[in-house]
């Protein structure tokens, strides 16, 4: 008897600490997509590659950081603490000479509970002992090996996979996609904590040939790396692809980067992480080459290089004196896409050399460094002549210099960066994060850049990517009037004194967000969001004679409650409504309403997330962006217009233990018309479905 009571507590504890641990998960992977979720409330792209920012995530979460051992570098990349709440938590462990319990985080001046809530999947409190000589043997007995296979397709297929006689194909052989409409994935990667990172990923996007004709060796994009981390003086080194992240992003900055965001007001200062493994799909965005940090005492030193052949729009014309061909190009592509013939022909057909170096300065309150990077494009890059081009960057070289800095004083956190580009343009950032109160935080960011300033590898903060022909000043806020009440809201004001792309005269513009949470237990939030866009668009007047801007507003309102009913069923309905109107023009509505289902069944083995919405709006200006779950790895923020609805489910299935099965099944209806798209993309018919399958296998 007494040994069955013995089992039978022994079964107990074990089960809810199987429970407790996907419990544990669940949380981390609603933080994670929460992160995602503000980073994508300021793009507004249909589908968007942040496998690296998962990827991080995600690894924080199955590896969680020591406090007792983590550097400012390892608090930084949790991209969860600002500086204040990095130097209050290191402070903390050298006066107390280590943390005891992670509870003790709830002492920390700065750490407010909802934000210790939202740090602790990813943090732990252990011994701390110095890290032993890493070994080969160790690499391979303790390394984690994914893979990853996925595979996308819609229906009914689109104009571009319709049949056509060869008569039409010769006439005009871009009439039609070489390839099938399937997008396949394929990525696999060898990881050792932090420290060795080996993968290779392949893609084939829809319309591109695979294993045959123009792809006879497969995928139509191939991305590999070695990546190693503190190995002595060596900090980091890249071989193959990786990101570059300097300073602010005026000089270098490849992959994602935080922006504005209704939900996240005050951090806005990049935390650079110099040379980061790149393991997106995402066939511009990247270096490809060689890269290094090298620490030596408070100084840290990076060389890197890269040589790869990027998309153009290649012109050939004959010198009238030589009789000589010559090249140039007019554009970099970014599409990706090689499913015709003309697309085919851009491919590969400019060869980019960039190279440069870093120095840092590390100090007790903050660092200081410069930067400088030159690139060089053959054939040349020579502009269309087009006025708002005037000017941008063209020739065959470029160069950047820059100096960055951060300094923390006290509840105060100075950031920024200069920058020169070699034809004399400048640019600059200048930004404050204020840690006022527990209960007050503000930041305040100054940005001008000049439209002579030019850099094809920087992304700065600002209201449109790039980093040139803007000046503003944000001002962010965040506010914890009462416990469980959160107000968070920004100002930002900002103008392009030069022409830009579809404005055809100087132009400015504002942006304001005021969002109001309301958290009165851990399984109830309530979400009421106002946001307003005004800015100078481009008349749609074709019968004026003369070109010339108006306003453009935008108005948006949300209303959201989230509510989790037990610990299998979570509710969100969202209602959001949007108000657009140019100049005087009658104002055009949209609206969208919406409702999510999330369970997680058979202890978080099976995870089903089902979403139906209904769409109302006038026509596209109203449209509304809307964050939608998917597969792992994968983030999608479709635009809704038109009049009808959408419905989609997301399955998650452990089938194994180290195999997981994902699936989507997204349809969108069109009430009002039977086709959606246009071109060779048009689908005749009132519903489009979706279908996405995925298996990762962990080993």
């Amino acid at each position: 008897m007494r040994i069955r009571i013995l089992l039978g507590i022994l079964f107990i504890l074990f089960s809810h600490s199987v429970f407790a641990q996907k419990e544990r998960e669940q949380e981390a992977m609603d933080l994670i997509e929460q992160r995602v979720e503000f980073l994508l409330q300021s793009m507004e792209e249909s589908e968007i590659d942040l496998t690296s920012l998962f990827d991080d995530l995600y690894f924080l979460y199955e590896n969680p950081l020591n406090l007792n051992g983590a550097s400012r570098e390892d608090l930084e990349e949790l991209m969860l603490l600002n500086d204040y709440q990095i130097n209050q938590i290191l402070l903390y462990r050298n006066r107390s000479k280590g943390f005891g319990s992670i509870y003790e985080l709830s002492s920390i001046d700065g750490l407010s509970p909802t934000e210790i809530e939202m740090i602790l999947p990813f943090v732990t409190v252990e011994p701390y002992t110095e890290n032993r000589k890493t070994t080969i043997n160790q690499i391979a007995k303790y390394g984690r090996h994914e893979l990853i296979l996925r595979h996308t397709r819609i229906f009914p297929e689109s104009e571009g996979y319709a049949p056509i006689s060869d008569s039409e194909l010769v006439e005009n052989p871009n009439a039609r996609y070489l390839g099938s409409p399937d997008r396949i994935y394929a990525r696999y990667r060898f990881q050792f904590g932090q420290k060795v990172s080996i993968g290779i990923t392949g893609e084939k996007d829809p319309g591109e040939e695979f294993f045959k004709g123009t792809q006879s060796q497969g995928f139509d994009f191939y991305s590999a790396h070695l990546f190693l981390r503190d190995f002595g003086p060596v900090k980091r080194l890249a071989i193959g692809d990786y990101n570059l992240q300097v300073g602010q992003g005026l000089v270098a900055w490849t992959g994602y980067a935080f922006r504005k965001s209704p939900s996240n007001t005050v951090e806005i200062k990049r935390y650079a992480q110099g040379i980061r493994a790149y393991t997106s799909a995402d066939e511009n965005n990247y270096l490809r080459g060689g890269a290094a940090i090298v620490n030596w005492k408070k100084l840290d030193f990076t060389a890197f290089y890269s040589s790869k052949k990027v998309d153009g729009n290649l012109n050939r014309y004959v010198d009238t004196l030589t009789n000589d061909e010559i090249l140039s190009t007019s554009s970099i592509q970014q599409s990706g896409f090689h499913r015709t013939p003309a697309e085919l022909e851009d491919k590969n057909s400019v060869h980019e050399n960039v190279f440069g170096g870093a120095l840092d300065f590390n100090f007790s309150k903050g660092k200081i460094g410069v930067i400088s990077l030159f690139s060089k494009y053959d054939p040349p890059l020579i502009k269309d002549a087009q006025l708002y081009q005037i000017h941008q960057f063209q020739g065959d070289e470029s160069g950047n210099i820059g100096v960055h800095y951060q300094l923390n004083i006290n509840k105060f956190g100075f950031f920024g960066e200069s920058a020169m580009s070699d034809n004399g343009g400048l640019a600059t950032i200048n930004g404050v994060n204020m840690n006022l109160d527990q209960r007050f935080k503000m930041a305040v960011v100054q940005r001008y850049y000049q439209p002579e300033y030019h850099n094809l590898y920087g992304d700065a903060f600002g209201e449109k990517s790039g980093t040139n022909n803007e000046n503003g000043i944000y001002i962010g806020a965040e506010f914890y009037p009462i416990k469980k009440v959160a107000v968070s809201a920004y100002y930002d004001q900002y103008q392009f004194p030069w022409l830009s792309y579809q404005l055809d005269a100087p132009s400015n513009g504002n942006d304001f967000s005021g969002q109001l949470t309301i958290k009165p237990n851990r399984d109830l939030e309530f979400l009421i969001l106002y946001r307003r866009e005004m800015r100078d668009a481009n008349v749609s007047d074709e019968n004026s004679p003369i070109r010339y801007t108006q306003k453009e507003t935008n108005d948006r309102y949300r209303f959201q409650v989230s509510s989790k009913v037990n610990s299998w069923i979570s509710l969100r309905t969202r209602a959001e409504l949007k108000n657009y109107q140019e100049g005087n023009d009658p104002i055009k509505i949209g609206y969208v309403l919406y409702q999510d289902i999330y369970f997680d069944l058979l202890e978080n083995k099976l995870t089903l997330k089902l979403r139906y919405a209904l769409i109302q709006t006038e026509d596209y200006d109203s449209r509304i962006y809307a964050y939608e779950h998917d597969l792992r790895y994968q983030f999608t923020v479709p635009a809704y217009y038109s009049t009808g609805s959408r419905t989609y489910l997301v399955v998650r299935y452990q089938l194994l233990k180290n195999l997981t099965v994902n699936m989507k099944w997204a349809q969108s209806f069109n009430a009002i018309e039977d086709e959606f798209g246009s071109g060779k993309d048009l689908i005749e018919s009132n519903t489009k479905t979706e279908l996405k399958s995925q298996l990762i296998f962990r080993f």
